[in-house]
Formats: C-alpha cells, sequence, structure tokens
C-alpha cells in the first residue's frame, strides 16, 4: 500500500482573469486549495495515475476538508472514507468566500456593490484551479447543499472530465422556498446599521435564520430541549443561546460581503437554463455515474426535488443511483451524519464509470 503523505497542506495558485457571468472579471485571479495525497503526490509534481476526489465546500466553508477545523474530518484519513493511500483528495476554495481565494477586499476582484456571482462563476473558477493543477480527470466530485450545486454544474461544464459525482441535498435549481430564505438574510444583512463594511449584528441574525432552515424540528428539541428547568433569566430557552452562539462563531470567521456573494451563486444556480451558446439545459451535458443523495428531514431541498434531480440526470444519459441519509436533524446532516454518510460515499468512489 502507497505510504501517505505525513500530512495535508494548504497551497495558493494563481489563475488567467476570469469574466464573471453577470458582468465584471476577476484580475491576478488566485485560489486557495487543500491536499492530501500519498507520498511523493504534491501539488507541485502531480502523479499522473493518482486518483483525484474532488470536495466542493458548501456555503461559508473553506478548503480545509479535514484537520482540527475540517468540515468533513470524520470521513477523510488513513483507513476512512476517503484515504489519502488510495486517492488524492483535493478541497478549493470558492471564488468570492473570504478564505484565501479571489473575493472582496482581495486585489483585483471587482469593488462593485451590485456584482452577483453564479454557481457557473465558482465552477469555471474551480476548473481553471484543476488546469493550473494538471488534474485532466476526477474520480469522484461530492459536497452538499451549495457545494452540491457547484458538483452539479462542473459535471455539465466538463462531462468528460468527471467520471463520478455525488451531490447532496441540492436540486438542478434553486427554488423560490430557497431563494425567498436567501432573499430574507440579505435583507436582515442590508439593515446593520454599518452595512456594508461594518455589518456585524446583521451578519449574526442572518446566520440565525440560515440555521433553522438547516436544522430540523427534531433534531433541535433534542439537542436543544425545552424543559422545565430549561430557562432561565439570563439565557432564556437552550435554542436561545445556541442561535446566538451560532451567529456569534460567523461574525467572528467571515463576511457579511462573502456571504451575500455565496447566497446570490445559490440562488442563480439553475441548470434547466442551457450554457451560453447552447439549446439544451445544461443539466443535460452530465455524463458522469452519479450517487443522489437526500436527507429525509432536510426543510429546504426535500425528496421530490431530489427525485426530479436524479430523473433529469438519467434522462440525460447518465447512471444514477439514488440514496437517503435518515436523520433528525435536517439539510445540515450531511456535515453531521458520519456512521450513516460514510458508506453511502463509499458507493460513490465505487459506481462504474461512464464509457
Amino acid at each position: 500500500m502507497p505510504t501517505v503523505a505525513a500530512a495535508p497542506r494548504i497551497f495558493d495558485l494563481t489563475l488567467p482573469d476570469l469574466a464573471l457571468e453577470r458582468g465584471g472579471t476577476v484580475k491576478q485571479h488566485r485560489v486557495r486549495g487543500w491536499w492530501w495525497s500519498r507520498e511523493g503526490d504534491t501539488s507541485e509534481a502531480p502523479q499522473p495515475d493518482a486518483r483525484t476526489v474532488l470536495l466542493v465546500h458548501a456555503l461559508t466553508g473553506s478548503a480545509e476538508a479535514a484537520g482540527r477545523d475540517g468540515w468533513w474530518d470524520p470521513l477523510i484519513g488513513p483507513g476512512r472514507t476517503f484515504d489519502p493511500a488510495q486517492y488524492r483528495i483535493l478541497c478549493l476554495n470558492n471564488l468570492g468566500s473570504c478564505y484565501g481565494s479571489s473575493g472582496p477586499g482581495v486585489e483585483g476582484f471587482p469593488d462593485d456593490p451590485d456584482l452577483e456571482l453564479t454557481s457557473l462563476d465558482i465552477s469555471r473558477a474551480l476548473l481553471l484551479g484543476l488546469d493550473k493543477l494538471g488534474v485532466e480527470r476526477v474520480h469522484l466530485t461530492t459536497g452538499g447543499s451549495l457545494g452540491g450545486m457547484v458538483t452539479l454544474t462542473l459535471a455539465a461544464l466538463a462531462p468528460e472530465r468527471f467520471e463520478r459525482i455525488a451531490p447532496l441535498a441540492t436540486s438542478v435549481a434553486s427554488s423560490a422556498w430557497v431563494v425567498g430564505w436567501n432573499h430574507v438574510a440579505r435583507q436582515i444583512l442590508r439593515l446593520d446599521p454599518g452595512y456594508p463594511h461594518h455589518t456585524g449584528r446583521g451578519l449574526e441574525i442572518a446566520r440565525q435564520l440560515a440555521m433553522l432552515t438547516y436544522r430540523a424540528e427534531p433534531g433541535l428539541d433534542a439537542r436543544q430541549p425545552r424543559g422545565p428547568q430549561a430557562k432561565s433569566c439570563a439565557s432564556g430557552y437552550p435554542v436561545q443561546s445556541y442561535l446566538e452562539h451560532q451567529g456569534d462563531k460567523l461574525r467572528k470567521r467571515f463576511s457579511a460581503r462573502a456571504y451575500e456573494l455565496q447566497l446570490a451563486a445559490m440562488d442563480h444556480h439553475d441548470l434547466f437554463q442551457p450554457l451560453p451558446g447552447e439549446i439544451k439545459p445544461a443539466i443535460n451535458r452530465v455524463r458522469a455515474s452519479a450517487m443522489v443523495v437526500e436527507v429525509d428531514t432536510d426543510q429546504l431541498f426535500t425528496a421530490v426535488q431530489t427525485e426530479a434531480l436524479a430523473q433529469h440526470l438519467r434522462h440525460a444519459g447518465a447512471h444514477v443511483e439514488r440514496a437517503t441519509l435518515h436523520s433528525s436533524h435536517g439539510h445540515d446532516a450531511f456535515l453531521m451524519e458520519w456512521a450513516a454518510l460514510g458508506p453511502i460515499l463509499t458507493r460513490a468512489l465505487l459506481l462504474q464509470a461512464p464509457a
């Protein structure tokens, strides 16, 4: 068995300028990445026979998929689902985020308060990153929520490049329900007296609103119980303290403008629309074998949307399998239910590649 590199590493890439779908150009374009593979397979000298697993993070994530702050840490490492002895594990920070890639406040990123990103913009930036790394084929691409949208978009933009995909808790296009919640979050941000440069409390409350959509009632009741001893004069009910804590955490690590841009990318996600210069819906271009995963208590992306996604992929000619992540925790179960998620992603790794 190949020897695993001692630890994952962070790297930065300089990329070509990127013209954005809704106007504006990213200049001095850069992306931050995270890489863990076998010994000798590095971002500076990738080994051509290494199989790449590309992880795509969600709304406020970063490229650091594993480690102390890793969003999928329990799934990554020797002997785990994504074993760096078997696969090159790669994650790139989203365009417009605030964890090292081009985004608000970074030189070369458009300083335009009306600028909006799309899932196509984020996907094209990731493709430029793969080009720079010399990664021509991707064994599996996976991510949840916005990460699932980008996963699907990548497979539509470059169908010959992506062999397998596992979109989790996502859809072909954002529904009015999703866009509506994002709209309210955006209005909360803009009501902050310090908007746009010093949006503190606004970002906290927007995050609190989002957390309620990311969770489900049974999970909240279990983790933040309302019992006879739950209420205190100092902090209120447990769920109130929980939401304040989540808002404070995001305020300390993220920016309001980056938050708006990621919300916009989610809002504008629509693979029913054709790519520029084409006629057929973009989703029809996908050829990758797909493991389509839903969360049975998800309030944002329902089983009906998951079934529609699976049907559209089958109509496009892709091999599709379905899996349900059973959880009391709602949408964010793909960041919580490790014991159930691991076997599903193992199945995705073993899907038959398209001919």
